[in-house]
């Protein structure tokens, strides 16, 4: 029996399997050709599979390929995570280290520099001699004031003097006064009596009892009475007159005394200021300290007080320096009065300088708002000198609910400073109130609640409400 093979209308498998059956057929040996017959209709599954699964993977591949397109079409940003600030922060200022004390000293008396006793970089105890002056204008001035007090008192003793004969003259005065008075009172007595004897001795003449020359008589005697009453009371008119003359003498001669006194003070201050002048030759420390400048040698001519424009010396007290800082306004309620601080200076690495608040100026400067503040910094070892510059650190709380962020989130537009947050797939801005900045991070003080997610390094593209695809 011929084998026949279909190959137009069939396909290729179905033509190898039906021929091994019709040949399997014709020899007898079924066993065999079933087994070829299944493993040709397996290779014709495996075949035919390809044809319907291609399809769906080309589909999803497609599905893949759209997702894709479609997300990188947004714009993608990196997203951060804020952080609650510590409870302290350090707040670090600049300042330059002066001495806690210094002096310029200057010659207080015209003259010229006899000797000098110290150098720039002695150090010296207060009250320890540094100069002496040669003044003899001083000295001469001092001399003259002297005979003029010796001469002042010499008059006021002179004065003295006549004011105590001008109250003898005075008590003479009131004396003869008292005797005048007391002579016109007899004399206008004596009148009186004469008076009346003359009217008695007239009537009786008159009744031709008595002659009219006894009756002349005693009216003579009545007019000498009259005169001596008037010249009586001519004495009491000129002791009354002298009486004034010598008050006036007293009340003159102790002018004269007032004035005598008050000469003899203004000499003797001259002589006092003299002697001050004189004291002034000798240049001692009003503290003790370091002198670090010197403009004097011997025999330079110096001018008393800030004449001259150049000091004799210049004086510092280094064993504690002071540095002023100006603390900002955020900070400046967190500092008080001996809290304590560290000073770091850049010649000394890794070693920190102890200091305390002295003083602060308690208002802020209007302008910078700034705080003026005045630290102390003990310096037995004299290892910090004036001049040099350091970094003040305070530890300072921290108000709650204060939050650091990446400072490349941060965005500054002309509305304030601004972050992205990310909310779903939008972002939007938020303005926010900073602090201190730290470098790589900002202090936000508020407009965060702390939850958001910010976007790190925001675009100048984007816009609120953009959609955008996030890195995570």
């Amino acid at each position: 029996m011929s084998t026949k093979v279909e190959t137009l209308e069939k396909p290729e498998s179905e033509t190898i399997v039906k021929a091994e059956t019709e040949k399997e057929t014709e020899t007898g040996k079924k066993p065999a050709g079933i087994k070829r017959l299944l493993v040709v209709a397996g290779l014709a599954m495996a075949a035919a599979l390809p044809i319907g699964v291609y399809p769906r993977v080309l589909q999803s591949e497609e599905l893949h390929h759209s997702q894709d397109k479609a997300i990188n079409s947004l714009p993608v940003v990196t997203t951060t995570s804020l952080k609650a600030a510590d409870a302290v922060k350090d707040l670090k200022l600049p300042g330059s280290l002066e001495a806690v004390v210094e002096a310029e000293l200057y010659a207080r008396a015209n003259g010229f520099i006899k000797q000098r006793y110290v150098d720039i970089g002695d150090k010296v105890s207060a009250g320890q001699l540094l100069a002496d002056i040669e003044t003899p204008e001083v000295n001469d001035s001092l001399e003259e004031s002297k005979a003029l007090v010796l001469t002042n008192i010499a008059g006021k003793a002179t004065i003295q003097a006549d004011i105590e004969q001008s109250e003898a003259n005075y008590q003479k005065s009131l004396a003869d006064l008292a005797q005048a008075k007391t002579t016109v009172a007899q004399r206008v007595h004596d009148e009186n009596f004469a008076l009346n004897t003359t009217k008695r001795w007239k009537k009786l003449a008159a009744d031709g009892a008595v002659s009219l020359q006894d009756a002349d008589e005693k009216e003579t005697i009545y007019n000498t009475s009259v005169e001596a009453t008037q010249a009586a009371r001519d004495k009491v008119i000129a002791a009354q007159a002298d009486v004034s003359a010598a008050k006036a003498h007293i009340s003159a001669d102790r002018a004269r005394l007032t004035a005598a006194s008050a000469n003899i003070q203004a000499a003797q201050a001259r002589t006092n200021r003299s002697t001050s002048e004189q004291s002034f030759q000798h240049v001692v420390a009003p503290f003790s300290g370091v002198i670090t400048e010197r403009s004097i040698d011997q025999g330079s001519l110096v001018a008393s007080g800030t004449d001259s424009k150049v000091p004799l010396f210049k004086l510092e007290r280094i064993d504690t320096l002071k540095v002023y800082v100006d603390v900002p306004q955020y900070s400046s309620s967190a500092v008080k009065t001996g809290q304590a601080v560290s000073i770091a200076i850049r010649e000394f690495p890794g070693r920190l300088f102890r200091g305390k608040v002295a003083r602060t100026s308690v208002s802020l400067d209007a302008t910078a708002r700034t705080m003026k503040t005045e630290i102390h910094i003990a310096n037995p070892g004299l290892a910090l000198a004036p001049g040099m510059f350091g970094e003040v650190k305070f530890t300072v709380p921290r108000s709650k609910n204060i939050y650091l962020i990446p400072s490349s989130a941060l965005v500054i537009r002309s509305e304030g400073p601004q972050v992205v947050v990310l909310d779903g797939e939008k972002i939007a801005y938020k303005k926010v109130q900073l602090g201190d900045d730290l470098g790589k991070e900002v202090e936000i003080i508020s407009g965060l609640s702390g939850k958001e997610k910010l976007v790190d390094n925001p675009s100048d593209t984007l816009r609120d409400g953009t959609k955008v695809a996030s890195l995570k």
